[in-house]
């Protein structure tokens, strides 16, 4: 995964809900993904002409079309789509192989709005820095293209065991130091 983050620093609205929990710089939400090792690049939208900055929105609303989310009253109005985005409120695109796979903030169907902070916070809550974020993306390739192949008759748990005990690992993943799969004594 990479990602990108749109905001212009001089222009986010600290009152608007979808900026809940974002510094004005976010620095917080950068120093997050350094610290889990994830690729990323910060755009500032100050720097962008209004074309340029039309075409990152048109780029992330392509997600929200997928995943049935709406992006438009978070980053405009009905009548001007996109007004806002990356300037009163900041924007992070989640790309995979280069192409945008979700955009935050959104509003749920629901009617609830996923900010930029809950998602760093919940996607790199537990991460052990770049190899838990590297480890998490393998298992999502792994389970779509399990679903790509179809039935197998055997379980990504029993495949991972299986793995592990070859490669003389423990259930976590880790060197069980005798070299038979197995823990304990």
């Amino acid at each position: 995964m990479e990602y990108e983050i749109y905001y212009s620093p001089d222009a986010v609205e600290d009152a608007d809900p979808a900026n809940r929990g974002l510094d004005p710089r976010l620095e917080r939400v950068v120093a997050r993904l350094r610290e889990a090792g994830a690729q990323y690049r910060v755009v500032d939208t100050a720097e962008l002409s209004v074309a340029d900055r039309q075409d990152a929105y048109a780029r992330a609303v392509v997600p929200s079309v997928h995943k049935k989310y709406r992006v438009r009253s978070v980053f405009g109005t009905r009548k001007y789509a996109g007004t806002r985005f990356g300037r009163d409120v900041p924007a992070l695109l989640v790309l995979e192989d280069g192409r945008p796979v979700d955009v935050y903030p959104h509003e749920e169907q629901d009617g609830t709005v996923v900010t930029i902070t809950e998602y760093v916070e919940r996607r790199f809550a537990r991460a052990g820095g770049a190899e838990s974020e590297r480890r998490r993306e393998l298992l999502e390739k792994m389970a779509a293209l399990r679903r790509e192949i179809g039935p197998i008759g055997v379980t990504t748990t029993e495949l991972l065991r299986e793995a592990r005990t070859e490669r003389g690992e423990d259930a976590d993943g880790e060197a069980d130091g005798d070299g038979d799969g197995r823990t304990g004594a």
